[in-house]
Parts: structure tokens; C-alpha cells; sequence
């Protein structure tokens, strides 16, 4: 169990970095010909590749039927060592540091909260008796966190504009887009690659909105970026998780440029829009596509199991690549196994799963030498199972 953990783990996290390194790489070319939109979106390209790495590869076939009687009870019994010490501690560690990423985010959330102290309505927006804002806040019901300085420091036509591109955020639903990238910087929270790209994904989120208003208000470029200006100057803003702020460490001078990219036509979109589903699209098929060369190309071990319960007896041999999963199926029971390679040369992993009436009622993992016995015992008394397993590297 632990071993195909940290192998899904591992495997979600090569080709969620190689997605990433992909939308780094088209994400400014996109936004100069197609639009900041069409560069926004190409950030869809990682969750497609991930979702491709964590599909399941189908249900182990069944290699052979072997008349096995049926114990009364299963105990699990290894006579070869298990050492998965270091799998363990590996799979504590990343549990332990994505809980830590998870309460970070948490926790800058209620200090934005506290921060933002008491709030009074007014207009479409709330005012905070704190220097907080403005914001976009909250996933069911998001409201707009303005600074208590707010009407004094901005204009009228500058009022509406940031609340413009506030009200942009909670139209798109941006937050949750946010929530999701905590998400996975949370999962990957070992990984700079994510973290920088994460920071990318909010600065390519802000440009998308920036152009969304420039779009309704095509000659307020100046007060646009006299707003930008204003708040970059000011106080540092409140880092929390998932909130939209206008108030951030984004680059302003590239937010400024920005605005200045013409506006798409409806024919620019749709191309970004086609193009977006293309690379998401490829993503998942390289993704499923390198999945199948792994397999295509990993080692073939001969399996030779012996079955032995009451005055049954079978001796079925199979070939299994390593990391694909087989099966032996016998009147109730089913027993799924995958073998994959140790880090000594002369060891492998057997990882296999006893299954009664679709009910799974063992998984015993063995580090197994080649060419050496390794067994597991299910029930006692004359109804006891006993399951041996041989295996060897084929040339």
C-alpha cells in the first residue's frame, strides 16, 4: 500500500512538473497573440496531465484459474523480511508537510479575516476598519473587502474600475480556481517548480482580469494604471491563499503593459480557445501515451506460485512485466499481485491483495530475493492456505 502510494505520488509529480514547464514556456507567447484570456486557460493544461497520471490502469487480468479450497479466516504471514522503513518515512513526511502547506493557508486566511477587522456595507462593496482590500473574499458567497481610505485615496472613475475587476474575479469564479491551486501546492509542497508556477498562474489570473475591464472601459487605460500605481505604492498587502486581491506582489510593470495589448476579435479567441483544448488534449495523451511506454519497456519476471490447501495442490507459472498487475482467481477468492523492481539488483516487491467475494481481506507487501521462496499463509487447521511465490528475471 505504501509502496503504490509513493509510486502515484512520485508518478503525478513528474508529469505535473513537465505540464507546468510546458505553460511557462506558451504562456506569453499566448497572451501577445491570442489574449491574456487564452493564456489564463492554458493553466488547465496541468490539471489534464495530472488527471492523466492518477488514471487507473484497469483491473488486473486474470491469468490463470487454480482450484484452491477456501480457508475459514485470513491471517497474514510473511517469511521473508519486510524492510519499508524508508517508504514509510518518506510517505510520513509528505502527509506531515502537506498538512503543515494546508494549515498555512488556512491560517493566512483568518489573519486576513482578523486584519480586515469589522466590515460595513456599503454601495456593492464592504468596508474594512483595516488597511485590507480591496479583495475579492469567499467561495459560495464572495464579497468585495475594500481599505477604509478607500474612497479617499481613489476616484470615483478609479472606484469603479477596481470594483470592476473585483466583480471579474467573483464572475469567473476565480476563487475556486485559486482553491485548486492550493491545493495542489499543498500536494506537491516539496516542489519549487509548483510553488513558481502558482505564483504565475495568480499574475496570469490578474492580466486576464485587467483585460476583462479594459474590454468595458477601452479609454481608461490611464486611470486603470494610475489605480494600479496607488496601491502599489501603499501598504504591503495581506497574503491570503485563496482570495483575489488588487492590492499584490504582482509585477505592476508588467500589469501595466499589459494593458496595453489590443483586445482580441472573436476569431483570436476562438483560435485560443481551440488551441488551449489542443495542448490539454496532448497533455493527457503524452502523459497516458509515456504511461504506456513504461510499461512497454519494463522488466518481464517469471512468477512461479505454488498453491497448497488441504489436499489441493497447483503449481501455476506466469509472466508479468514489472508494475502491471495479474491475477489468479480460484472459486471465491482472487489474489492480485504486482511485482516491481527493489533498489538491489537481486530483490524485487511483491505487492498483491487477497480478495474474497470482491471483498478485500489481506495486502501483504514482501521484499523478495530473486530465485528465493516467499509465502503467505491464510486460515489454520486443515483448511489453511498456503501461496509460495518464485520469481525470476527473464533475459
Amino acid at each position: 500500500m505504501v509502496n503504490e502510494l509513493t509510486l502515484l505520488v512520485s508518478r503525478a509529480l513528474l508529469f505535473t512538473s513537465f505540464a507546468i514547464v510546458l505553460v511557462l514556456l506558451v504562456r506569453r507567447p499566448l497572451r501577445h497573440w491570442l489574449g491574456a484570456a487564452t493564456a489564463y486557460q492554458s493553466w488547465l493544461i496541468v490539471p489534464c496531465a495530472t488527471t492523466a497520471a492518477l488514471l487507473p490502469s484497469g483491473a488486473a487480468p486474470v491469468i490463470r484459474m487454480v482450484p484452491v479450497l477456501q480457508p475459514i479466516r485470513v491471517l497474514a504471514e510473511h517469511t521473508t523480511p519486510v524492510t519499508a522503513a524508508p517508504a514509510d518515512a518518506l510517505l510520513v513526511l509528505w502527509a506531515c508537510g502537506m498538512v503543515l502547506m494546508a494549515a498555512q493557508f488556512i491560517a493566512a486566511h483568518y489573519k486576513f479575516l482578523r486584519q480586515a477587522g469589522h466590515l460595513t456595507a456599503c454601495q456593492d462593496w464592504y468596508v474594512s476598519a483595516g488597511d485590507v482590500g480591496p479583495a475579492s473574499v469567499g467561495l459560495f458567497r464572495p464579497r468585495i473587502f475594500v481599505p477604509s481610505d478607500f474612497t479617499r485615496r481613489c476616484s470615483a472613475l478609479e472606484q469603479v474600475l477596481i470594483v470592476a475587476h473585483e466583480r471579474a474575479h467573483i464572475d469567473r469564479r476565480d476563487a475556486i480556481g485559486n482553491l485548486l491551486c492550493a491545493m495542489f501546492q499543498c500536494v506537491f509542497w516539496f516542489n519549487p517548480l509548483c510553488h513558481f508556477g502558482a505564483r504565475r498562474f495568480r499574475q496570469d489570473q490578474e492580466i486576464a482580469c485587467d483585460a476583462l475591464v479594459m474590454a468595458s472601459h477601452p479609454h481608461q487605460r490611464r486611470a486603470y494604471a494610475h489605480a494600479l500605481l496607488k496601491f502599489h505604492t501603499g501598504a504591503s498587502a495581506v497574503y491570503a491563499g485563496i482570495n483575489c486581491h488588487w492590492q499584490t506582489n504582482h509585477p505592476t510593470k508588467e500589469r501595466i503593459m499589459s494593458l496595453h495589448l489590443s483586445a482580441p476579435g472573436i476569431a483570436r479567441r476562438l483560435a485560443g480557445r481551440c488551441i488551449v483544448v489542443v495542448l490539454a488534449a496532448g497533455a493527457m495523451a503524452a502523459t497516458l501515451g509515456a504511461r504506456a511506454e513504461q510499461v512497454a519497456t519494463a522488466s518481464t519476471y517469471s512468477v512461479a506460485l505454488t498453491f497448497d490447501a488441504g489436499a489441493e495442490h497447483a503449481e501455476p507459472r506466469v509472466l508479468a512485466k514489472a508494475g502491471e498487475a495479474f491475477a489468479v482467481a480460484s472459486g471465491d477468492w482472487r489474489i492480485e499481485l504486482t511485482v516491481r523492481p527493489a533498489q538491489s539488483a537481486n530483490q524485487v516487491w511483491l505487492a498483491g491483495k487477497l480478495i474474497k467475494n470482491d471483498k478485500v481481506v489481506g495486502a501483504p507487501t514482501i521484499l523478495a530475493r530473486l530465485g528465493d521462496k516467499a509465502t503467505v499463509k491464510a486460515g489454520d487447521g486443515d483448511q489453511a492456505l498456503a501461496l509460495s511465490m518464485v520469481v525470476s528475471k527473464q533475459p
